[in-house]
Parts: C-alpha cells; structure tokens; sequence
C-alpha cells in the first residue's frame, strides 16, 4: 500500500469512495434513511478540490494503484474524513492512514486531534487512544442520526508559569 498526497485527478474517485464507503460500511450501524441523507448521491468532485486546500489530504493506493482510502487533517487538527473503500475495511487501510495523519499533525506541531467518528470509525480512534468526549445527536432533513465526538492529546498542555 501507498500512501500519497492528494492529486486533483483524485477527486472524482473520492467522492464515488465517500459514497460507497458510507452506503458500504455504514448499513452495519445506521439506517437506510440514515444513510441516504449523509451521503444521497457521490458530491461533486470540486468538493474535494476545494476541501485540498491549507489542510494535509492524503490517499492510499493499493498494489495495483487503485485508491482504496483517504483522510484529511485541518490545520487545528481537525480530522474530517477518514474513509476506505469498503472493500478495503479491515485491511489496515485506515489504521495506516490515521499513522500518517497523526505524523503530519506532530511535525506541524498540533497539540491535540480531533473527530467526529461514526459507529463505524469509534473503535479505530478508540484503538489509537482517542476519548469519547460526547455522543453527538442531530437530525439531518428531519431524520435524526449520531456520531461521537473523540479527541487525542499529542502533547501535554503548557504549564502556566513556564516559558
């Protein structure tokens, strides 16, 4: 597996990916009504060019050099995406592209990341030492749906009184 920086000839993929992944992955925790309204149809390729820029975006390729998975860190670290193909679930796909994220958010000095996980995703960022901070519950065109919001310190906090 590679893992690359995002490419704009990578958009079009990934939002077929973001699509299949939440439709694929997804039906093991959420409803189909759920579902159709996180992802009713794949976006539109100028989301991911858009989404590109001033963040850290990264894909993985397998072997072959087909896109298998992607994520992306904000410069507060904020990670936004982190989706495999969901034929790619499992595999480490998503466990070697959170490893890079991470690596990123440390050489830019990020004191601490931070998610909204599906069910899906909970146990990666538990496995990597995220906390449940809170359950969060919110309607999506009037169908209600939850995610968790999970944070890591990478750092410790400055001690006040020290420079």
């Amino acid at each position: 597996m590679l893992i690359r920086p995002f490419r704009s000839t990578d958009a079009p993929l990934l939002a077929a990916l973001y699509h299949a992944s939440v439709h694929g992955a997804g039906r093991r925790y959420y409803t189909s009504a759920q579902l159709a309204v996180w992802s009713p149809a794949p976006a539109d390729p100028a989301r991911y060019l858009q989404q590109a820029v001033g963040r850290t975006f990264l894909v993985a390729e397998d072997a072959s050099g087909r896109v298998i998975g992607y994520g992306d860190l904000e410069p507060d670290g904020h990670i936004d995406h982190l989706y495999c193909h969901p034929d790619a679930i499992g595999t480490g796909v998503g466990a070697a592209l959170y490893r890079a994220l991470e690596e990123a958010a440390k050489r830019d000095g990020i004191a601490q990341l931070y998610v909204e996980a599906s069910e899906n995703a909970r146990p990666l960022f538990e496995r990597r030492g995220f906390a449940l901070d809170a359950r969060n519950d919110f309607e999506r065109n009037g169908v209600a749906i939850h995610n968790y919001r999970m944070s890591k310190r990478l750092r410790p906090p400055p001690v006040e009184g020290r420079t």
